[in-house]
């Protein structure tokens, strides 16, 4: 069978996807989401449920699969795994694809826009800034802190640009917020400087937003990694604004309160993170440089220490 437009294929069921995929169901879209096969029996008997304020989404477990999907059957592919499992994920979109998909990339970092790319050509994907503002609870539920639903699209190339809009005017009618930027790297950048400061403030102290907001050395710390990576990237020629600097940082009191970034949360429970693509990435920038960024490297020393003594002792 072969759908319409409204159709898309949510790779990875996490707080993102689960969000993302609801919004478009509620719309009328068709949608099916594709997970891990370890996961799969559990997701197909449980559905997810999320949550809100407003009250709660039922995904079915029928609209589950750890398989392939029969190419043409879906418009859109957004991309919602985390970057630990984004090159898997990759490989099994690409074993049916046919030739017209739309790819989308959620993550965290810079660097999934162009890993799609190399597999699927530039003028399929678009990268996308998603603002959802969520945790996953268990297996199987989603809680929303806000009803904030944001997707933002950006072509790889300035000349793809129409595609972005038309993907946006899609998600907008299905009630997803969808700003289109010119092109990917001021998207990606956008969040970036956003997202990483916070992301590993969290991960060395593990507080969440609102306790870093009332911890005056943790506040230090996040504003000495916020400067670090404005200077990493205005090294690295991206045009980081000074209005862009005053917007992210007000960004951190307007947070929710209890808000902990996915990082902190992953290496606590000692599950695949996505430390080398945040710190580490700010790190490897610096390096290519030659910027000072002393804070970014005593974060990701102590961090992947933390990391590597986790994982020993998962094996003992």
């Amino acid at each position: 069978m072969i759908y319409s437009e409204r159709s898309a294929l949510v790779v990875g069921a996490g707080a993102v996807g689960a969000v993302l995929g609801a919004r478009l169901l509620a719309a009328g879209w068709h949608v099916t989401f594709r997970i891990r096969p370890e996961t799969f029996l559990a997701y197909r008997r449980l559905g997810v449920l999320v949550r809100s304020a407003k009250g709660a989404f039922n995904i079915e477990g029928e609209r589950f699969i750890c398989d392939a999907v029969a190419p043409g059957s879906h418009a859109l592919v957004l991309l919602c795994t985390k970057m630990p499992d984004f090159d898997h994920a990759l490989r099994a979109a690409q074993a049916d694809d046919d030739g017209q998909r739309i790819y989308v990339t959620v993550q965290n970092g810079l660097a999934a826009p162009e890993m799609a790319a190399a597999l699927f050509g530039h003028r399929r994907v678009l990268a996308g800034a998603a603002v959802v503002n969520a945790y996953r609870v268990g297996l199987g539920e989603v809680q929303m802190l806000s009803e904030a639903s944001r997707l933002a699209l950006a072509p790889l190339r300035v000349g793809d640009a129409p595609l972005a809009q038309q993907v946006a005017a899609r998600l907008r009618a299905a009630g997803i917020d969808a700003p289109t930027r010119p092109v990917a790297t001021q998207l990606l950048w956008s969040k970036f400087v956003g997202v990483e400061p916070l992301a590993t403030t969290s991960a060395v102290t593990q507080m969440s937003v609102g306790e870093i907001r009332r911890t005056p050395h943790a506040l230090v710390m996040l504003r000495g990694l916020f400067e670090e990576v404005f200077a990493v990237g205005r090294a690295a020629g991206v045009p980081l604004t000074d209005e862009l600097y005053v917007k992210r940082w007000r960004a951190f009191f307007e947070a929710p309160e209890n808000l902990r970034p996915s990082l902190a949360e992953d290496l606590q429970q000692r599950r695949p993170h996505e430390l080398n693509w945040l710190t580490g990435a700010v790190v490897s920038l610096a390096d290519r440089t030659r910027t000072a960024a002393p804070l970014h490297r005593r974060a990701l020393q102590m961090l992947t220490r933390t990391a590597s003594d986790t994982a020993g002792a998962d094996t003992t």
